[in-house]
């Protein structure tokens, strides 16, 4: 082979591959562009894997854009999802993640997740399961959508229920109605009265609701406002132990000089011979509601923390009064035992002082907790 050809060869070689790596640039430049707005919260550990996979992936997807917001940049979460024509979406659930139009919203990061975001990522169409979480040290996976927030009902309503002031109560009433020999009278006065300060005591957690729902659009403000609410209620509750462990569980309410005005008019609507009915009624009805304002400072934290979780967890309305009466209904459990007792035997029936106790310890902790997590996330 002469020089000339060999010359002409390089040439026509060099040309081929430079041909070959404009084309090759030209399709990798071509490729569309994956664009992800991840939403996320600082306390969050499920955000911070679900941000480290996708960013890994850049090396196998280098056409794709991560931008970054916190979860209580609600306005932007809205603007984003208005672009997409996205409208069934939970405000301030985190990760919240939208993936070239496709909505992810993860409880827990897992297995699953991995292969929603790939799938969201390659372009598919996704069956989002988005709360899935495994149980601590096994390889169950549970979904945590359908019971972490009647998990936290349950035990928030349950604690409330254990409040000395409202036990106290509802024993001070049942004395009082023991003037009647007939167990129906006593279970409908007695009953009268737990049903009617049941009723303004989630009365007051819907309309602590409704008020907070205003703040939705502000979502780092009403974390804030949660945040505060529970740390309140914890100082208050630990210092109620404390009193509690020390002298035993009293309530410092019913010695109030409305309380007991409330209390007098109650025993003295009892103790008239041939009170009206509609008269002993009226003055149960009066007294119950006196005596749930009254005592509600002795456990005010939990209510109002828990109707602002409610409300930032965006349930819809008919799933808020679901949970109020869910919460209501293991609020007034240990009273309806007290309550159930007296009326078959005639008998009062008062919780162990140790175990409201350490009942109160633990709302403490509870509302430390949320305190911690609502004040720092936010």
């Amino acid at each position: 082979m002469t020089k000339g050809r060999i010359k002409i060869f390089l040439v026509l070689f060099v040309l081929f591959f430079s041909l070959a790596g404009f084309v090759f640039a030209e399709e990798g430049s071509n490729q569309e562009e994956i664009l992800i707005y991840f939403f996320t919260d600082p306390l969050c550990r499920d955000c911070k894997n679900a941000e480290e996979f996708i960013i890994e992936q850049k090396n196998d997807y280098p056409q794709l854009e991560l931008i970054v917001y916190p979860i209580t940049d609600t306005k932007k979460l809205n603007e984003i999802a208005a672009k997409y024509e996205i409208e069934d979406y939970q405000v301030g659930m985190a990760p919240t993640i939208f993936i070239n139009g496709t909505l992810l919203q993860i409880g827990s990061f897992t297995s699953n997740s991995e292969k929603e975001i790939m799938g969201a990522i390659q372009g598919e169409l996704v069956d989002v399961d988005c709360c899935i979480q495994k149980i601590p040290f096994t390889n169950i996976e549970i979904d945590m959508a359908n019971w972490s927030l009647p998990v936290i009902t349950i035990a928030l309503g349950s604690i409330d229920g254990f409040n000395i002031c409202s036990i106290g109560a509802l024993i001070l009433v049942l004395s009082i109605v023991f003037v009647f020999d007939s167990k129906k009278k006593i279970f409908f006065y007695g009953g009268l009265f737990i049903f009617t300060a049941v009723l303004i005591y989630g009365l007051l957690v819907f309309i602590w609701g409704r008020l907070f729902e205003v703040l939705v659009g502000q979502l780092e403000i009403l974390r804030i406002i949660i945040g505060l609410t529970a740390l309140g209620g914890g100082i208050y509750f630990f210092k109620e132990f404390y009193r509690f462990f020390k002298y035993g569980p009293t309530c410092k309410a019913s010695g109030s000089k409305i309380a007991r005005k409330a209390t007098f008019k109650l025993k003295q609507a009892f103790e008239e011979p041939d009170q009206k009915p509609y008269l002993l009624i009226s003055s149960i009805i009066f007294f119950a509601i006196i005596i749930t304002l009254v005592e509600l400072p002795c456990s005010i934290g939990i209510p109002l923390a828990f109707a602002g979780i409610l409300v930032e967890a965006g349930v819809s309305s008919t799933s808020y009064i679901l949970y109020i009466l869910l919460y209501l209904s293991f609020y007034m459990l240990i009273e309806l035992i007290i309550f159930t007792g007296a009326v078959l035997t005639k008998k009062i029936w008062i919780a162990d002082s140790k175990m409201i106790t350490w009942v109160t310890f633990a709302g403490a902790i509870i509302l430390f907790y949320l305190a911690f997590y609502y004040l720092i996330g936010a």
